[in-house]
C-alpha cells in the first residue's frame, strides 16, 4: 500500500516583515501628517478668522455669530488709512525698528566677541554681571531711562526708541558668545599674524562665521522693536510721530471697540514683520549651516 504525499506548497498565512514594516512605517506616517495639519488649523485658525473678521462691517459683527461674513467690504482697510495717519505710523515704525536692530546688532557682536575671544582682568565677573541683568525686569529701569532721555532733550523723538536699542542686550551676547566660542581660535590667531585690527577681525573674519545667529536676532530684535506699544507711548506725544502698534489703540474707544478696522489694521501692521522674516530666511539656514561645519 502506497501513501501518496502532497507535494503542494502550505497556503502562507504570516505577512513578510518586510511588508510588516512599511504598514506600520505608513501608519506612522499617517499620525504625523494627521499632527502636521492639527498645528496648522490651531496656528493659521486665527488669521483666517481675522482676516474673514477684517472684511464684515462692525454692524454685522455685532448681530451674527458666525465666521463668514454675509457681505464682503474692504471699507475697514480705507478707514484704517484715512482715520489715522497709517502710513506715516509705518514708516516711522521701520526707522525706529531697522535702526535700532542694526545698532543692537553691532553693540552686541562687539560685546560678544570680547567675552569670547579676547583676554582681560575681570572677563568672567563682568560676564556674569551682564547675564545678571537678565533678571532684572524692564519696568525696574523705566523711570531711570526716562529721566536720561529727558535729560538729553530726546523726548517725543525716534532717537528716545533708538539710542536704548542700540546697547544690545544680554541675551544677544550671551547667545553670540556662545556660537564664537564654537568657532575655533586659529582663526583670530590667524587675523592677529595677518596684521588686521580688532574692529577688522570682528567684520571681516567672525561675522560670515555667525550670520544665521545674527539673523535669528535680528528677527527677534525687529519684532521687539516693531510690537513695543509702552515705549511709545512714553516718549511719544505727536500722533504724527507714533508707532503703528499706537494707531491701533485709537481704533478702541471707552465704551466700544470697533474690531473689524483693528483686524484690518493689525493684517496691515503684519506685512512688514512678514517680510522681514522671508527675507531673513534664508540667511538662517545658511548661517547655521555654516556654523555647524566648524563644529
Amino acid at each position: 500500500m502506497s501513501v501518496e504525499l502532497d507535494r503542494r506548497p502550505a497556503a502562507v498565512t504570516s505577512v513578510p516583515p518586510a511588508r510588516r514594516g512599511r504598514r506600520t512605517h505608513g501608519r506612522a506616517r499617517g499620525w504625523e501628517y494627521a499632527v502636521l495639519v492639527l498645528a496648522v488649523v490651531v496656528i493659521l485658525g486665527p488669521f483666517v478668522v481675522a482676516a474673514l473678521t477684517s472684511l464684515r462691517t462692525n454692524a454685522d459683527y455685532l448681530s451674527s455669530t458666525s465666521v463668514l461674513p454675509t457681505e464682503l467690504t474692504f471699507s475697514n482697510y480705507v478707514r484704517v488709512f484715512d482715520e489715522i495717519p497709517m502710513a506715516r505710523m509705518i514708516l516711522n515704525g521701520l526707522f525706529i525698528a531697522v535702526l535700532g536692530t542694526l545698532g543692537g546688532l553691532v553693540a552686541s557682536l562687539v560685546g560678544a566677541f570680547c567675552f569670547a575671544k579676547l583676554r582681560f582682568a575681570g572677563r568672567e565677573p563682568l560676564f556674569g554681571v551682564v547675564l545678571f541683568t537678565m533678571l532684572v525686569p524692564s519696568t525696574v529701569t523705566l523711570i531711570p531711562l526716562y529721566t536720561i532721555i529727558r535729560a538729553a532733550g530726546l523726548v517725543d523723538t525716534p532717537w528716545a526708541l533708538i539710542l536704548p536699542l542700540c546697547t544690545g542686550s544680554a541675551f544677544a551676547v550671551f547667545f553670540l558668545r556662545q556660537h564664537l566660542m564654537s568657532v575655533p581660535h586659529e582663526f583670530y590667531e590667524a587675523a592677529v599674524l595677518d596684521g588686521c585690527s580688532v574692529p577688522g577681525t570682528i567684520f571681516r573674519v567672525y561675522l560670515p562665521l555667525v550670520r544665521g545667529p545674527l539673523a535669528i536676532l535680528a528677527i527677534l530684535n525687529f519684532l521687539a522693536s516693531w510690537n513695543d506699544l509702552l515705549g511709545p507711548l512714553i516718549y511719544l506725544n505727536t500722533p504724527e510721530k507714533m508707532t503703528p502698534t499706537v494707531g491701533l489703540t485709537y481704533f478702541r474707544g471707552q465704551y466700544t471697540t470697533d474690531f473689524p478696522v483693528m483686524l484690518a489694521g493689525s493684517l496691515v501692521v503684519l506685512v512688514p514683520t512678514t517680510i522681514i522674516f522671508l527675507v531673513f530666511n534664508r540667511h538662517i539656514r545658511d548661517g547655521l549651516a555654516i556654523s555647524g561645519s566648524l563644529k
